[in-house]
């Protein structure tokens, strides 16, 4: 039997200036809160054996409209978002050039480079790979929801979907923005949605 297997990415954050990963720990924005009652109203037929949301406070807020009466739901640090280490909580324009050397060191095929204590490609899609493989064996039938992070997506997608590094930004996320995967008995996976807005059909 297929299970389906939907990846929501947080909604918009109220701290929006500095670079965001697992150091600043900001809320949800209303508009974020909007998007969260919007994408719970509009899944509620679903009927998921789980929902799973990252650690961070934005992921959190995420999944509260979604909660329903007795469905279990799991906090895991396998699913926060990439580490930036000392790159953390600095304004974006600051941070800009550094992500944009990260990013080129990664699609020249370096993906042990990181920020000065923070995380690289492989470290990252190592935690991402463990959390896939925890919450399947958890939950190997039934629906599931996974409210996550941007790079973390990108990552996790190009190795699912067999594309490299230079490639990630195809599977960009927008805050808000949510992806359907079909994993197959198997355990290969398909992508039926890619970063669909809360009226996107599908």
């Amino acid at each position: 039997m297929c299970q389906f297997l939907f990846f929501l990415r947080h909604g918009e954050v109220a701290e929006r200036e500095r670079l965001l990963g697992q150091g600043v720990d900001t809320g949800l924005s209303e508009e974020g809160w909007a998007q969260a009652r919007a994408w719970a109203a509009r899944l509620r037929e679903i009927p998921f054996q789980a929902i799973v949301t990252s650690t961070a406070l934005r992921a959190r807020q995420t999944a509260e409209p979604f909660q329903r009466q007795g469905m279990p739901c799991l906090q895991l640090p396998h699913f926060h978002e990439i580490g930036w280490g000392q790159w953390e909580g600095l304004p974006y324009k600051t941070a800009e050039p550094y992500i944009h050397a990260q990013q080129e060191a990664w699609a020249q095929g370096d993906l042990s480079y990181a920020a000065p204590g923070g995380e690289s490609w492989n470290d990252l899609l190592q935690r991402a790979q463990e959390g896939l493989r925890l919450i399947t064996t958890l939950y190997p039938t039934g629906n599931l929801l996974i409210i996550t992070h941007g790079q973390l997506l990108r990552t996790l997608f190009c190795a699912l979907f067999g594309y490299p590094p230079a490639e990630s930004r195809r599977f960009h996320h927008k805050r808000g923005q949510l992806s359907w995967l079909v994993r197959l008995p198997i355990g290969v996976f398909y992508l039926r949605v890619l970063g669909a807005d809360v009226h996107t059909p599908f």
